[in-house]
């Protein structure tokens, strides 16, 4: 008589499935690739990192033209009582323009030194200025109108390189000196009285910038003004007339990271953030905390390395610049590799405080224009960015690389067999996927095949007969994966709009091969994190 075979209840489950987030937590330049957190990338590259997800950036389109071959090095805005009464306005090669609208700019002001302007806008009771120097040429002014040049005694205006309004008085800060020098009230032209500060700046040096820091959180009597040296000494004082010991009080000096560029002040809420080779660093915290400890207070602390290298890399470069954009939650500062030709952006959103890189936009400077994202383009253009699905013509190449994954089983060996992303798209795109293992970067990619599609838009469904219309679609097809080791990372790469000669829905060799996933008009691709299979060995 035959025995039933035996069940065997020692048996163990062969296969395991795990989910991973999507790296919310941003750009990681600073922890340990071993012991980074799981919803940190290594690399995030036009990706966004949003409170929910991480999402492809959206590309530029030009905005003005006309404007020669020379590198757009300045964006102004003037800021009138109403936005139709606002303008902005471009510096290029020795002209500025007004590029307010799109199409071919026209010059407003012309036989400039230089075109890397630092500006103001100002209020007085003849009206609103905007006030604009370059410490090669004689300051100029706009009233909403016209441009003029002001008249002005005691210095030489050519001398004028950086201008900050403070308790309603116009500051200056002369080339290469230790002085600075200020307006009477409420006045845009007149008689400057000078003011150094050299016997402050124990390190030598010379004064850079000037900033207003406001500790209340508003515009009032506990606003400070704050001077920062090349050597990277900050001056602050409290009061209203510098030539009152009244009503004028030194606060203290501090030292801080030597400063990045002219535009190395730039104003969040009642701070002030300061681009330095430490990386950016709020004043509310910086001064308050010894240098060495500096980097664990700075906004850029999560991506201090690469902040770090950058700094020390490109700091003597033109277009350091941080820009912040309110309407799209971002801070971006302007990396400039190579000058005039090649920049990179590192931006933060401001919600979360998580980081990425922007590649693509080779951007002088920065500007926001009636709550709209502009450029200043190496070749005689302004861009306006955060706009489409793709840069100009060109598609944008979005890349990530999520933080290595013990699953919970250091020193175990792993064999990964599937992954399913966790994707929403406006449109039939598709991004590689793959794994690379044990901190080798020896992905090999795969794209998912099929997507769970809406039958019906809006404005086209039909009522109680179609299913309810959606305007996305979800990825949620698996992918074979191949790899074994401890620990792996996750791959993505999508690609908005088509090249002829790529490979398409393949697989790709990482950093080696040709992949595409086609993107076309306005789309939006969202990820939102993974599910894997893989199989468990023996402990080493």
């Amino acid at each position: 008589m035959l025995k039933p075979i035996r069940n065997n209840a020692s048996r163990q489950q062969v296969s395991r499935g795990d989910s991973i987030p999507a790296p919310v937590g941003g750009w990681d330049a600073v922890s340990a690739v071993a012991d980074m957190p799981e919803d940190r990338a290594l690399v995030l590259e036009n990706w966004f990192p949003s409170t929910g997800d991480v999402r492809v950036r959206r590309g530029h389109q030009v905005h003005a033209a006309g404007m020669g071959t020379d590198p757009v090095e300045t964006l102004m805005v003037y800021n009138g009582i109403t936005s139709n009464s606002s303008a902005m306005f471009a510096a290029a090669g020795t002209s500025i323009y007004d590029v307010s609208a799109s199409g071919n700019a026209s010059a407003v002001v012309t036989g400039l030194a230089n075109s890397r302007f630092q500006w103001t806008n100002f209020t007085t009771t003849a009206g609103k200025y905007l006030w604009i120097c370059n410490g090669a040429d004689d300051p100029r002014h706009y009233n909403g109108t016209a441009w003029a040049t002001p008249s002005l005694t005691g210095i030489s205006g050519s001398d004028i390189i950086h201008v900050n309004a403070h308790k309603n008085r116009l500051w200056f800060v002369l080339t290469d000196s230790t002085k600075a020098g200020y307006l009477a009230t409420g006045a845009i032209s007149g008689a400057v009285t000078t003011f150094d500060l050299g016997g402050l700046f124990t390190k030598g040096g010379y004064l850079v910038a000037m900033g207003t820091w406001t500790r209340d959180g508003g515009a009032g009597s506990d606003d400070l003004a704050v001077f920062i040296s090349s050597r990277g000494q900050c001056a602050v004082y409290a009061g209203t007339d510098p030539s009152s010991a009244d009503t004028w009080e030194l606060i203290g000096v501090y030292d801080v990271g030597p400063p990045i560029g002219r535009r190395c002040f730039t104003k969040v809420a009642g701070d002030i953030a300061l681009v330095n080779i430490d990386g950016v660093l709020p004043l509310s915290k910086g001064l308050e905390t010894d240098r060495g400890s500096a980097t664990s207070v700075a906004i850029t602390s999560r991506i201090n390395n690469a902040m770090n290298d950058a700094a020390s890399l490109y700091k003597d470069n033109f277009g350091w610049e941080l820009t912040p954009y309110p309407k799209g939650t971002m801070a971006i500062l302007n990396v400039p590799l190579t000058e005039g030709d090649t920049q990179h952006q590192y931006v933060m959103n401001t919600l979360t405080g998580a980081w990425c890189k922007f590649t693509g936009m080779n951007a002088n400077c920065w500007g926001v224009f009636q709550d709209r994202l502009f450029f200043g383009g190496n070749d005689g253009i302004v861009c306006e960015a955060d706009k489409t699905a793709l840069d100009v013509d060109e598609p944008i190449s979005a890349t990530s690389q999520s933080a290595y994954n013990y699953f919970g089983a250091k020193g175990r060996l792993k064999q990964w067999k599937m992954i399913q992303p966790l994707l929403t798209t406006s449109s039939s795109s598709r991004p590689s996927v793959g794994i690379s293992t044990d901190f080798k970067d020896n992905a090999s990619l795969g794209t998912p095949s099929s997507a769970e599609v809406s039958a019906a838009r809006y404005d086209e469904a039909i009522w109680d007969q179609d299913r309810y219309s959606i305007e996305s679609e979800s990825i949620t097809d698996w992918t074979s994966l191949t790899g074994s080791g401890q620990c792996a990372s996750v791959h993505v790469r999508a690609r908005t709009g088509r090249e002829s000669g790529v490979t398409l829905w393949g697989y790709s060799n990482w950093g080696a091969d040709s992949w595409s996933a086609s993107i076309s008009g306005d789309v939006d691709m969202r990820l939102n994190g993974f599910n894997v299979i893989y199989e468990t060995g023996g402990f080493f």
